[in-house]
């Protein structure tokens, strides 16, 4: 895969540490934020070739993410990534089928991380 610069937001410490580990061997630039706003922050001021989100978050969480990001950086849609275990809840569910955003559920594998990072960015060279 190309090298690509990299957002990693989840309140998950070890999760956002192996999602960013990984990729940065791969190659990325990776940031990462603990929660919705700290990302929407750093969408904000830097570029994203892909944002890997989660959905359950204090503060902030990735619905309410999504919804800023499409009223406030609307080219960003198309390379966010929901990473969760609430893909099938009540509470989550419903968004994820209209938004049609791609999902990552948890527990994931890295092969399965790989796979998204080459259909969101490319494969590798």
């Amino acid at each position: 895969m190309g090298r690509a610069r990299t957002l990693v937001n989840d309140d998950e410490r070890a999760v956002r540490e192996l999602i960013s580990d990984a990729l940065a061997i791969e190659g990325h630039d990776v940031h990462t934020a603990e929660n919705g706003k700290e990302a929407l922050d750093l969408i904000g001021q830097h570029r994203y070739d892909l944002v890997f989100c989660d959905l359950r978050m204090p503060e902030m969480d990735g619905q309410r993410l999504y919804e800023e990001v499409q009223r406030d950086y609307p080219q960003i849609l198309k390379r966010i990534v929901f990473v969760t275990a609430q893909a099938h809840s009540a509470d989550y569910g419903p968004f994820l089928r209209t938004t049609g955003i791609p999902v990552i559920e948890k527990p994931f594998t890295l092969s399965q991380l790989r796979q998204m990072v080459d259909k969101m960015v490319g494969p590798s060279r």
